[in-house]
């Protein structure tokens, strides 16, 4: 049977399994659960996939699920979706929703898993298949998280990041995922980026003196957050504009009183870049603005980190065959290209790793993020998407010569743990 064949063969699947695709959307959809919280959404998805004869793994970092197709030693794809919503503010009450459509691309892959298994794809090719819903995606509700860290649950906020740690990621060749994205006018997006982040914490540590009386016995803390605000000012110039820095320090903490020479500062602040050179870079540079502006007043200065996301380069040999599938479904005008976005994801860790490509689909109404959020496109989030990742899942397995493979894997998870998930821990 030749590709054309195939292809024929999967839209057939897909219409066949069209109502159950959207039916298992509308069910994660309306059970919507915060990061390393989504409890209902693992019993949704673990009942599908053993009732269509999946076996599954459905711990992993509490609420992580890993299910495989397909015994061969070939090449080896995952189908990766995020599990977790968002908490959201009408106006009159705060409650979880899937204001950022994770419900729909968790329906998806696990439904083009069944739809592969069923068609028995991966055993005509030797290759593998695997479905990793992650929790927690969503960067938010850190004293939860902090407290389930300090009782030895998690290791990291994000958690796909625990599962790299893990291992989850070892034997993977290649990852495609997608998102819901907010363009009008528009069915696709391919090739677009997103900014990397750290978050630092500067905490200043000085002498409490009254400030009348004997200020010059004190040393101020409030000083050395001051100055190394506008250290950091400068310090921006020195990156250009294409690297998409931003760094917007707050002083969210200060000791003393109107009398009392402040004996302690802290100074917060993300830390954005389109890479990871530079966002490295600006981490680097922060330190010292901190650093040499407590030491240039007699003052202490702690750093503290908390690790945020890479920023995501995804592959453009899998973008090309995601692009060439988008085609046949919509003309070239209606796809966003190459689009340089200020938002993150812990995706960007992914793609660091392996070949990974995150593809965006319309098809909503509303701001992403807000409650106004709403699916008005079945048809294009749900069946159009498992086409394109059908056909591209197909591409790859059944064509060699697109296989590709970051075949320095290891030194880089080595790179990762050591510099990026570790430092925090410094």
């Amino acid at each position: 049977m030749d590709k054309h064949d195939i292809y024929i063969k999967i839209e057939n699947e897909i219409q066949k399994n069209k109502d159950g695709l959207t039916e298992l959307g509308r069910e994660l959809f309306n059970h919507p659960e915060p990061g390393f919280k989504e409890v209902e959404s693992n019993k949704i998805l673990t009942s599908f996939l053993r009732e269509n004869g999946i076996s599954c793994r459905s711990d992993i970092c509490l609420t992580g699920i890993r299910a495989e197709i397909g015994n061969g030693e070939g090449y080896h794809i995952a189908l990766v979706a995020d599990m977790d919503a968002l908490i959201v503010d009408d106006g009159e009450k705060r409650y979880p929703y899937h204001s950022c459509g994770h419900s729909i691309q968790t329906a998806v892959m696990a439904y083009v898993l069944k739809m592969l298994n069923d068609m028995k794809l991966c055993g005509e090719t030797g290759g593998r298949v695997t479905f990793i819903a992650a929790p927690a995606e969503e960067f938010i509700e850190f004293e939860y998280r902090q407290k389930l860290r300090a009782e030895g649950k998690i290791k990291y906020f994000s958690g796909k990041q625990n599962m790299i740690e893990q291992g989850i990621f070892d034997d993977v060749d290649c990852v495609i995922s997608m998102h819901v994205n907010g363009e009008t006018g528009t069915l696709f997006d391919v090739g677009s980026t997103l900014a990397g982040f750290m978050v630092k914490k500067a905490v200043f540590t000085g002498a409490a003196a009254h400030s009348g009386a004997a200020a010059h016995m004190g040393k101020n803390a409030l000083h050395g957050a001051s100055l190394c605000m506008d250290a950091i000012a400068y310090m921006k110039d020195q990156f250009p504009k294409e690297a998409g820095l931003q760094i917007h320090p707050v002083i969210t903490q200060c000791g003393g009183s109107v009398n009392i020479i402040p004996d302690k500062a802290v100074l917060e602040s993300y830390i954005r870049a389109n890479t990871l050179e530079e966002l490295l870079e600006a981490g680097e540079k922060f330190d010292l603005c901190a650093v040499h502006s407590a030491g240039a007043l007699g003052l202490g200065c702690r750093i503290e980190n908390q690790t945020g996301y890479m920023p995501l380069q995804q592959s453009s040999e899998i973008n090309e065959i995601i692009y060439r599938h988008m085609r046949e479904i919509c003309p070239d005008d209606r796809i966003v290209k190459n689009v340089v976005s200020g938002a993150s994801g812990d995706v960007g860790d992914l793609g660091y790793l392996l070949p990974t490509v995150q593809f965006g689909f319309s098809g909503i109404k509303g701001r992403i993020h807000s409650s106004e959020f709403e699916i008005t496109d079945e048809e294009n989030v749900y069946l159009h998407t498992a086409k394109i990742v059908m056909k591209t899942v197909y591409d790859l397995l059944s064509c060699p010569q697109l296989q590709v493979k970051n075949k320095d894997f290891s030194e880089r998870k080595e790179f990762y743990l050591k510099n990026w998930l570790y430092k925090e821990q410094e």
